[in-house]
């Protein structure tokens, strides 16, 4: 079931994060883990800076939210190491204001905006009953 697997992802992302904020050797592990996954992603977004010179890139879903506020401040460093000077210093890297439903608020404003660039009509051969 693809909703209990998400649940086990989710659970083991939490577990990882509150590893990280004990002691011991479990909690170093921990943190090795979470800066190497700044890293690798800080570097990715470089790439994409490179490549794309985006304004801004937002990072979301569950495990972005869930992650996000720990590893922002790393990623958006290495972001800036890797990144070529220019378009780094003009690109924000954010975490997602939407929740985790961010793509199904995006999807359901696709019809909305036909429906506002045609005037406020619907399109032809569709009638609208109240």
């Amino acid at each position: 079931d693809a909703d209990e697997a998400a649940g086990d992802e989710e659970a083991a992302l939490a577990g990882l994060l509150e590893a990280a904020r004990g002691e011991g050797s479990a909690a170093d592990a921990a943190r090795d883990v979470l800066a190497g996954t700044a890293e690798y992603l800080g570097a990715g977004i470089a790439d994409l800076v490179n490549l794309f010179n985006p304004e801004r890139i937002v990072i979301g879903g569950w495990a972005g939210l869930l992650l996000g506020p720990q590893l922002l401040p790393a990623v958006r460093e290495t972001t800036d190491a890797y990144a070529l000077r220019y378009p780094a210093a003009r690109t924000a890297v954010e975490l997602c204001r939407l929740g985790p439903d961010a793509v199904t608020v995006g999807a359901a404003t696709l019809p909305l905006r036909r429906f506002l660039d045609a005037g406020g009509s619907p399109p032809a051969g569709v009638a609208l009953s109240v």
